[in-house]
């Protein structure tokens, strides 16, 4: 859909309430089409496997449904020509740590489980679903997985019903 300015999206509100815009896991791709502003690229996956991108946002599909709404590339966080980002904390995720994050949502009062995971942390916030994800750097020795020496690498929210049918 064009659109005569872009839609406002705030990291805030996704990671707090799940929000992005007005966008939900479980919509249908023609539903996006007709309401949000068109992706900067689509990329076909095969096996009715679609990646949307927005900048470097991604929306998953799965046979016409949106099941993840997903970002591992923080380089330079943006969500393309037709979203003002509102990036929050993730301005910049050199210096976000496990600690600092921990130390931002309980500020928030937000309710959330950390999971350690293959030398990862994966924070989920309880109200909104959204998965943070803390990994070592990449380096051949993977000597550094203190809590700490974890750096930011992803956020993203996944419809439950709807991952449960993929597996």
């Amino acid at each position: 859909m064009k659109l005569k300015k872009p839609v406002d999206v705030d990291l805030y509100k996704f990671v707090t309430k799940g929000e992005f815009d007005f966008i939900e896991t479980g919509q249908t791709k023609e539903w996006i089409l007709n309401n949000f502003p068109d992706p900067d690229r689509i990329g076909d996956m095969g096996h009715s496997l679609y990646i949307w991108l927005y900048g470097n946002i991604e929306f998953h599909f799965a046979k016409e449904i949106l099941f993840t709404i997903w970002c591992d590339n923080f380089s330079e966080l943006n969500a393309g020509k037709n979203i003002s980002l509102d990036k929050w904390i993730f301005d910049n995720v050199k210096e976000l740590t496990v600690s600092k994050m921990i130390k931002v949502l309980n500020q928030e009062k937000l309710n959330f489980t950390l999971v350690h995971k293959y030398g990862s942390v994966i924070i989920r916030i309880l109200d909104s679903n959204v998965d943070l994800y803390f990994s070592p750097e990449y380096d051949e020795n993977y000597i550094n997985t203190d809590t700490d020496n974890l750096c930011f690498s992803a956020f993203g929210l996944s419809h439950e019903d709807y991952r449960q049918k993929l597996r």
